[in-house]
């Protein structure tokens, strides 16, 4: 058995101590921590698995989907402040120009990724705020879905 004297600080697992009292973690567990654990944003975070071990690698669960509609011509939109993981963009069926989008920054005809009516672009940031989409073509559709 091995002591942690730095707190897990990891809410899904069992292991009580704090600084001045260490936790004890049979081999077992540090193996699995060691193999388990991620990290982002100065937290430690667990991986998931199913119950009978199974790694989860797939795409979090889809969180919701709503359309935005151009107004006006060359209507840049940026999405709410709402965290996420991944987002899919999708030109809407009944669009007859394109539709441009951009992560980060202002998108422009010249600097974003050009979504025909039915094509899709998947993007993988952190917040909604980061997505741009410029229609060009007043009334243009754009379909977003995103997971957190």
């Amino acid at each position: 058995m091995r002591e942690v004297h730095t707190p897990l600080g990891v809410d899904e697992l069992d292991v009580r101590g704090t600084p001045s009292s260490p936790a004890t973690i049979s081999d077992n567990i540090q193996q699995v921590l060691s193999t388990l654990c991620g990290f982002w944003k100065n937290r430690r975070t667990l991986l998931k698995s199913s119950p009978s071990g199974i790694l989860f690698t797939a795409s979090p669960q889809l969180e919701d989907v709503y359309h935005i509609v151009g107004s006006g011509a060359n209507d840049d939109y940026q999405g709410p402040n709402i965290p996420c993981t991944e987002v899919l963009v999708m030109g809407h069926p009944t669009n007859t120009g394109d539709i441009w989008v951009r992560p980060k920054k202002v998108a422009t005809v010249n600097t974003a990724w050009p979504l025909v009516a039915n094509d899709v672009m998947g993007l993988t940031i952190t917040n909604l705020n980061m997505l741009h989409i410029l229609t060009v073509v007043d009334g243009e559709k754009a379909i977003i879905a995103y997971s957190m």
